[in-house]
């Protein structure tokens, strides 16, 4: 029974997706009821097999939807386009895992690492270098680059070294490095939507997030040295990245920079050049250019299999995502059709008035609670975008899409629970909090000081 549920959710997945590219083609109605449907086969068939645990959230979500829509007496309807009002967002988190395969193909990032080997000896070097690394990883390949850097940084350490000093130093660099590309990067899901969800201009959203993003790399580091020297780390590490293989590294590092620069050079024609929605454009560049590296490497057969494994296996682990990003869809649509919307914004302004809050500042605390209160950064996104409209003050759209985003970050490191610290705990071992708030509040409450002056100081230009 569990088996035949996975397929037909797996389907219903496919479906979805595919229904989504027809329609940004064809404007039939037809394939917006596909979406809603297969929302709703995907939504129930998650309830039936999702532990009760994880369903916590999402059944709030819902529950909340359908009060809405029932307290105010408005149609069903709503409901059921609301099932569709995550449409860009599905396909882009679906997707964007397509970037791993480029990086996995050929031993890219061990010719980069092998670049840096000798100026590592230092723990100082050793966690710039890696926070660096997890930054650049991450800038592309999201969520998967925590586990990717982690594993190949994890088998550096010496004997001399305790566990706790090595998880603490590998640990939070990956994480800090990881958590400032949201800041920034185009492939971030996050980023996509507030991008679209703001009208924001892209290219100078990138360069003042990307401003804020080094920042709070030198801001790291030097956090890392005063805790180092707190809690008298002392860590100890082989650099050594020598190839197995005996593949040939030569080149490798310019190739792949090369792909890289192929896939965001892509994103910012499509959005700036063709004016096609940032969440369109993702998806499409993304697949275009994964074709376009197998085809041009000769590795087609590779690629078959790697698509055969994503529509079998991989599609079938994304069910705790797709419950979020549907419930969440199911809210965000209520709100807006309900007019509720119009009136939490009115509440959000009401509470910055008693507050006697700066409105960005506002909306990145606003972030940061609902991180807290457990919703993820997509989801928390959408929301907020179907909600905060027409923000006052006269406040440029990049700045209002970065105070979002910095509450998106430091969200990141410090909430009680988030996809980043799931994955770095499964790695390490340790707990979510231990990972997260007890490690790095101290950067988190940095970043936000920070990140704050840093947007204040740039609404003076």
């Amino acid at each position: 029974m569990r088996a035949f549920i996975d397929k037909v959710f797996v389907h219903s997945l496919i479906l979805f997706i595919l229904a989504y590219f027809i329609s940004t083609i064809w404007t039939e109605v037809i394939f917006l009821h596909a979406m809603s449907a297969a929302g709703f086969i995907m939504l129930i068939s998650i309830l039936i097999v999702m532990p009760k645990r994880v369903l916590v959230l999402p059944i709030l979500l819902i529950s909340l939807s359908i009060a809405i829509v029932w307290l105010t007496s408005s149609p069903l309807g709503i409901l059921w386009s609301g099932l569709r009002e995550m449409s860009s967002i599905i396909p882009l988190v679906i997707l964007i895992t397509l970037i791993s395969w480029i990086i996995s193909h050929r031993p890219y990032v061990k010719a980069l690492l092998s670049r840096g080997q000798n100026r590592i000896h230092t723990p100082i070097r050793f966690y710039t270098f890696t926070a660096a690394i997890s930054h650049f990883i991450s800038s592309f390949m999201t969520v998967g680059g925590i586990v990717f850097t982690f594993q190949m940084f994890q088998n550096l350490k010496r004997t001399e070294t305790s566990n706790q000093a090595w998880d603490f130093t590998l640990s939070t660099a990956i994480m800090r490095g990881f958590t400032l590309t949201v800041l920034w990067t185009a492939v971030h899901p996050a980023f996509a939507y507030v991008i679209a969800g703001t009208n924001a201009p892209l290219i100078p959203t990138v360069l003042k997030g990307l401003g804020l993003a080094l920042i709070g790399l030198v801001l790291a580091i030097f956090i890392f040295k005063f805790q180092m020297n707190q809690r008298k780390i002392n860590v100890d590490v082989v650099p050594d990245f020598k190839n197995d293989m005996n593949e040939r590294l030569d080149g490798l590092v310019w190739k792949f920079l090369i792909w890289v620069a192929l896939l965001m050079g892509g994103i910012y024609t499509f959005n700036q050049g063709l004016d096609v929605n940032i969440l369109l454009a993702v998806p499409v560049v993304i697949m275009v250019v994964t074709t376009l590296y197998f085809v041009c490497n000769r590795a087609l057969a590779e690629y078959k299999q790697r698509w055969r494994r994503l529509m079998t296996v991989d599609l079938g682990n994304k069910k705790k995502e797709m419950i979020l990003i549907l419930s969440a869809g199911l809210l965000v649509g209520a709100l807006k059709e309900t007019g509720y919307g119009e009136v939490l914004f009115g509440y959000f302004l009401t509470g910055i008035d008693w507050l006697n809050l700066n409105v960005l500042i506002g909306l990145t605390f606003v972030v940061i609670l609902l991180g807290f209160c457990g919703f993820p950064p997509i989801p928390a996104m959408v929301l907020l975008s179907g909600i905060l409209m027409g923000i006052p003050g006269g406040y440029s759209t990049d700045l209002v899409a970065l105070s979002l985003l910095l509450g998106v970050a430091v969200t990141l490191v410090i909430a009680p629970v988030t996809v980043p610290l799931l994955l770095i705990s499964s790695q390490n071992k340790r707990s979510l909090a231990e990972n997260g708030f007890r490690w790095n509040i101290v950067f988190g409450v940095s970043l936000l000081i920070v990140g704050i002056v840093y947007i204040q100081v740039l609404t003076l230009f």
